[in-house]
């Protein structure tokens, strides 16, 4: 998804999420292609709704940190623009997350906003 985003170095880890309540009609999806090195983070999201114009991708940059509560190990804040109407719209998520990946986050977009959504690996 990501190969013409500008990532991390090469040393990066790397991780593709799904964010989202797959199999609920409408419900916004976020697919991330995330590199991490140290507390970095960045690489490419695409958002993807049932609706017209409900497909954005672009670049997304943020942080990692630990977040020292059990079960989720992970705090990822990301945030980036993309053209949507003749103007930049911005995007910001956050999500915890374990070791395999597993968690749930918050995203918000234009006029939407999701909260507590699944977060997994893509497939």
């Amino acid at each position: 998804m990501a190969d013409d985003i500008e990532m991390c170095g090469a040393d990066a880890s790397t991780a593709q999420l799904v964010v989202g309540r797959l199999g609920m009609p409408g419900a916004p999806i976020v697919k991330l292609d995330l590199r991490f090195a140290a507390d970095r983070v960045n690489g490419a999201a695409e958002i993807n709704q049932a609706v017209i114009g409900g497909r954005h991708r672009f670049e997304v940059s943020g942080e990692v940190a630990p977040t020292g509560d059990a079960p989720f190990g992970l705090r990822i804040a990301l945030q980036g623009e993309f053209p949507h109407a003749g103007q930049s719209a911005r995007f910001g998520a956050v999500l915890t997350v374990d070791q395999a990946w597993v968690g749930e986050g918050q995203f918000e977009y234009l006029q939407t906003k999701v909260s507590k959504a699944p977060v997994k690996p893509e497939a």
